[in-house]
């Protein structure tokens, strides 16, 4: 098990130095975090802006007399025990802000992750088979044609062609507005289509990419001794696809899949705000859009940490999947 705990050991070193890297990032932003939390409580208490400065310190736990050092050292003790901080903008946890907002995120990644991947290495696989023909260079041309549109273009394209031009979907939000959440099949069905948008946005980008991917990664296996070997043993074409060509092909992708999910924790800022998804993405624009610190710090970490444990994960499926590499 030495790949496993050198791993795992590599991916704290490289915890520690991401989240010190937010904190620092954070902290040398100009601007007193606590102002924004201070300016709504002397409207809203009519008192003197020093005196609800002081308050909005106290509510975030900030010291403004503190030492870097100090605040270091407590920034990383909460985020160890889970706390990852306080939103001024929301005035409330960021917990409470993650906990609503992770799930829908979580649901869109899920469903375009599977579905561009399962259509990428097929159409990928199958272009690479046809090298030199007209389908292969129709499906690479698209392809990397898709794949230089930005995601948010495409959610724009999206929104104006079935949302404003068409009426097929809606134009925003996780769910209708006057609808109370249940496990009704009703409500489940405005989810799924409210939903269609965004997962377009995010998976035709990434289909286009695995597709070009997998081409390659196919094109190079092909080449390979072994399969040489298959074609003379008479094994049909199919078997030495399916079995030899398209699972050696794979094995590259499945590192690159599992730390995409972790990237896209964030990444999705403009399309999740486009759509007015309540995603983290959506939240992370909104942080910085109102200059939100608090939630700033504590998003960075989510996205910090999701990336590390996909990366951990990728290493460690791939280890176990991939007989050249062994858990020793």
């Amino acid at each position: 098990m030495n790949y496993f705990v050198n791993r795992l050991l590599y991916l704290l070193v490289v915890f520690v130095i991401a989240i010190s890297g937010v904190f620092v990032l954070v902290n040398n932003m100009p601007g007193d975090p606590a102002y924004g939390l201070a300016v709504y409580i002397a409207q809203q208490r009519n008192m003197q802006f020093e005196q609800a400065l002081d308050i909005a310190h106290k509510m975030m736990g900030i010291d403004p007399h503190e030492s870097v050092v100090t605040r270091y050292v407590k920034f990383m003790n909460n985020l160890l025990r889970g706390n990852f901080g306080y939103s001024t903008f929301y005035n409330t946890s960021v917990n409470e802000i993650i906990a609503r907002a992770l799930p829908w995120t979580l649901f869109v990644i899920s469903l375009a992750t599977f579905i561009s991947f399962s259509i990428g290495i097929y159409l990928g696989a199958f272009a690479a088979q046809k090298r030199g023909k007209t389908i292969d260079t129709l499906i690479s041309t698209l392809a990397s044609i898709i794949q230089a549109i930005p995601p948010f273009i495409l959610a724009v394209l999206i929104l104006f062609v079935f949302s404003v031009r068409f009426r097929l979907l809606p134009l925003g939000g996780a769910y209708p507005v006057d609808m109370e959440p249940s496990l009704s099949i009703s409500f489940i069905g405005k989810v799924l289509l409210h939903a269609v948008g965004p997962i377009l946005a995010v998976a035709i980008p990434q289909m286009a990419s695995w597709t070009l991917s997998m081409r390659g990664n196919t094109a190079q296996v092909m080449e390979e001794d072994f399969i040489r070997f298959a074609e003379m043993r008479g094994l049909a074409d199919s078997v030495i696809a399916s079995k030899y060509i398209r699972n050696n092909a794979m094995l590259p992708l499945v590192a690159s899949l599992a730390i995409g999910i972790g990237y896209m924790l964030g990444g999705q800022t403009l399309v999740e705000s486009i759509f007015n998804y309540p995603g983290i993405g959506f939240y992370f624009g909104k942080a910085i859009a109102v200059r939100d610190f608090g939630l700033l710090t504590g998003l960075f970490s989510l996205i910090v940490i999701g990336v590390i444990v996909a990366t951990f994960v990728a290493d460690f499926v791939y280890a176990l999947i991939d007989p050249r590499v062994k858990l020793k």
